[in-house]
């Protein structure tokens, strides 16, 4: 005689079935989405790739980064944001001779200040052919908004007179961070303009972890600029100099070969040192540009004049 499943039997049956059924309809559903995935990351690297061969071909042919880009973006975007940092640099130096009311209006300034800055990123400017800038200038348009959150705030908090300019730059985290970055746009930019028009040898695909002395001593002026910029970012260095500033203080400090007797092995490491003891300062640049540099090619901007 044929047993009869009990209704607790049937039951058990009935969920290992429906069980297994998810299992595998789960499965097949998990690797169809995993494949849908790859195949979209695979479609968005081959968009990259395609995206910077045409960048490459364009820089070849010089169809990217002309000295009308950086002209233009200079005098919409990169000036008022220079007059906004020296500004606040300045207010710093003289923070400690100023009194609890000098403090608050050195503040006050500041935001304003940063108000008109905001205003002139906000204006269009026509950089199609450079588009490491118009990178950049979102970038700082972000950082100078995140400026004026923090001086608003620290014009409502009771202490902020207390407070000394590193405690006050430890409150511009955001804005520090976003500044560096998009500096370090325009730098890659100028690098890439000099590649173009300059060199007319491609850059690094990427730039080196590690720069030795020797290798520091072949790249051109503004791949090193450029490298210097990165550095700034990377160990959050938001100054009162420029990183062409910093590039003619490595510069002496590698022609004169101090740095064999000091120990430094690499680019970083002379990078640490030169922050650290405070040798790099606004305008190095341009004092030492005739000594060091009396025949490097840049665009006629403010900065290099």
């Amino acid at each position: 005689m044929n047993k009869r499943l009990t209704k607790s039997e049937f039951l058990v049956a009935y969920m290992i079935i429906i069980t297994l059924a998810c299992f595998v309809g789960g499965f097949f559903f998990g690797a169809r989405y995993m494949k849908a995935a790859i195949e979209e990351q695979q479609a968005a690297a081959a968009e990259a790739q395609k995206q910077a061969q045409e960048q490459e071909k364009m820089l070849r042919e010089q169809k990217l980064y002309s000295e009308q880009d950086f002209i233009r973006f200079h005098y919409a975007v990169y000036a008022p944001l220079l007059e906004l940092k020296q500004a606040h640099f300045d207010k710093m130096a003289d923070w400690s001779r100023m009194d609890k009311q000098q403090r608050t209006d050195s503040l006050n300034q500041l935001a304003e200040t940063a108000k008109e800055t905001i205003k002139q990123l906000e204006k269009p400017v026509p950089l199609a052919t450079a588009p490491l800038l118009i990178q950049s200038q979102s970038i700082f348009r972000d950082g100078v908004r995140a400026y004026l959150d923090s001086m608003e705030q620290l014009l409502s908090d009771q202490n902020s007179n207390a407070l000394g300019p590193d405690e006050i730059a430890s409150r511009l985290t955001l804005s520090q961070n976003s500044w560096l970055k998009g500096q370090e746009l325009v730098y890659q930019a100028l690098a890439a303009w000099e590649s173009s028009y300059v060199t007319k040898q491609p850059m690094p695909k990427a730039p080196p972890m590690t720069v030795s002395i020797a290798q520091w001593k072949q790249y051109p002026f503004h791949y090193r600029t450029y490298l210097a910029a990165a550095a700034l970012t990377h160990h959050q260095k938001w100054t009162a100099y420029n990183p062409e500033d910093l590039t003619a203080r490595l510069d002496m400090l590698v022609s004169s070969n101090e740095w064999q007797s000091l120990g430094i092995r690499d680019v970083d490491a002379a990078i640490r040192l030169l922050t650290a003891t405070g040798a790099v300062h606004d305008g190095d640049f341009k004092q030492l540009q005739i000594k060091l540099y009396p025949a490097v090619k840049t665009p006629e901007l403010p900065i290099f004049r």
